[in-house]
């Protein structure tokens, strides 16, 4: 699992790390119209765009007779049954391709939620380090900060969650290693201040679900007493138009209106 940890990671880092040095909301636009691309390209290797076809026109058929024969309760009944079973084969077109990308797809949402979803600390900000213990309740735990960043309030137990936290404050920027300290080992856990990116939240061992929550950071070792180490950065919102948006609404927004704009181009049936 570490090894697959490590790869999906070396190959979202040549594809997504490029876009750092762009506003985020540049990379951001930049990555969603890429993804309307390779969304039309999977819905055309993938799906019968014949099929689909015909299994819309039976469906708007259907709903044409309930439109046609609108006074007539009993043919709009038979006409709303029939619409309901011509959908079957239309949405069952329609999701093949969906269920090949969904993995893509997915790890794809997990690798943009962690480089934009937070934006970095700002000096003279304050936030909570969390350390999880893999089994039992840590009891000699201790963070270690670099000059640069401080961690200025001492270590709050929750043994309920097998967790320790600490208060760190920003005191300049850059791109400083927390240390973790547990016994004989020691984690590391990057954490930016200033900059456009780098508000990577957790690290973590690596598991199947950690390819999700903690996709970008190199993964902490398997059996170590230490299973996650993240730092609560603040959620960053895009303004666009006045609006305050999530990345992921821009990102299906953007992706969906290439993805219709070049549909026909491409050859695909929606």
């Amino acid at each position: 699992m570490a090894t697959l940890h490590r790869l999906m990671a070396a190959i979202f880092a040549v594809l997504l790390d490029p876009l750092a040095t762009l506003p985020p909301l540049t990379g951001l636009t930049l990555v969603s119209v890429a993804a309307g691309i390779i969304l039309l390209a999977g819905m055309r290797l993938c799906s019968d765009p014949q099929a689909i076809r015909a299994a819309k026109r039976k469906v708007q058929a259907h709903l044409l007779a309930t439109r046609l024969y609108r006074h007539e309760p009993s043919t709009v009944g038979r006409s709303l049954g029939a619409l309901l079973i011509a959908l079957i084969p239309y949405l069952m077109q329609m999701l093949r391709p969906f269920v090949v990308l969904l993995i893509p797809f997915g790890l794809l949402f997990a690798h943009l939620d962690a480089r934009y979803a937070s934006r970095p600390l700002q000096p003279g900000e304050r936030t909570i380090v969390k350390a999880i213990a893999a089994h039992g309740t840590p009891e000699d735990w201790r963070l270690e900060a670099p000059s640069g960043v401080a961690v200025d309030s001492v270590a709050v137990r929750l043994p309920s969650r097998h967790e320790i936290d600490w208060r760190v404050r920003a005191e300049a920027p850059g791109s400083y290693s927390l240390t973790l300290l547990a016994g004989t080992e020691h984690v590391r856990k990057r954490i930016q201040v200033g900059g456009l990116s780098g508000a990577v939240a957790q690290r973590a061992q690596a598991t199947l679900p950690a390819l999700f929550s903690a996709p970008t950071e190199a993964p902490i070792d398997s059996g170590s007493t230490i299973a996650a180490i993240e730092v609560e950065y603040p959620a960053q919102r895009f303004v666009v138009l006045g609006w305050s948006l999530h990345w992921i609404v821009i990102f299906l927004v953007v992706s969906s209106v290439v993805a219709l704009l070049l549909r026909h181009r491409a050859g695909v049936e929606f």
